[in-house]
């Protein structure tokens, strides 16, 4: 394979075919049509498409799934084990925001300096993937970095026909009889809730911030600041036992 020049102003792309003209080409011959357009337009957009399809799926199952830290491990990164990391939305967030990261050092960095090689039998598409396990460990640790230090998991709504959350509590506490009675007002609390006002209850307690919430849910910041407020009221109602 001919040698990848590096991306630069001085550089001259040659016209990019368009886009019916690079669907259906084979990787190798696709990522030639990159090289020549100066990793710019419909090429390098096709390109980008391959790899991102390849990756974000996997990458998002492998932090679901827990595989993530092994696969970190092996590629020479480290990540600490937390099982909220692990859980939608924030494993789908981790994914994508690593790809993200990945795909513009790939597109300025791994590509012009020929890192890839066709001849070790792997993939540009895994190549891709492997390449992004770092992004993927950076995004963990700064996801890990607004999470509290001090957290256990109650899964507080177990009855039928009531989605179930993910409750974080500060300050564990060592005592059985008191994490039962640390349920029993979870309970209490978040069943005088909506589904939808419990989601955002929720996502507000664990700091995300009222743009993400909307954004995340679909919902206009009306919606979203009356949906609190009657999560509030449902709160204080069920810590008193009204």
């Amino acid at each position: 394979m001919r040698v990848i020049p590096s991306v630069g102003p001085a550089a001259e792309p040659s016209p990019s075919p368009g886009p019916w003209g690079v669907a259906d080409l084979p990787t190798r011959d696709l990522l030639d049509a990159v090289v020549d357009s100066v990793y710019a337009g419909h090429a390098w957009d096709e390109l980008a498409r391959r790899l991102v399809c390849r990756a974000l799926p996997d990458l998002e199952q492998s932090i679901r799934t827990g595989t993530i830290y092994r696969r970190c491990r092996k590629a020479g990164v480290a990540i600490s084990r937390r099982q909220e990391l692990q859980r939608h939305p924030m494993a789908q967030d981790i994914a994508a925001e690593a790809v993200e990261d990945c795909l513009e050092r790939f597109r300025a960095q791994v590509l012009p300096r020929g890192e890839w090689d066709p001849g070790r039998g792997t993939s540009l598409e895994d190549f891709f993937a492997v390449c992004c396990l770092p992004h993927v460990a950076n995004r963990c640790r700064r996801h890990l970095r607004s999470l509290p230090p001090n957290a256990i998991e109650l899964d507080a709504l177990d009855e039928p026909g009531q989605a179930a959350v993910l409750t974080l509590v500060t300050e564990q506490p060592s005592d059985p009889g008191a994490v039962a009675e640390v349920r029993d007002l979870l309970a209490r609390t978040l069943a005088q809730m909506s589904p939808d006002d419990r989601m955002s209850f929720v996502l507000r307690a664990r700091r995300w911030s009222t743009v993400e919430i909307a954004r995340m849910l679909g919902i206009g910041r009306n919606t979203l600041d009356a949906r609190l407020s009657r999560a509030r009221k449902g709160a204080r109602q069920g810590e008193h036992g009204e």
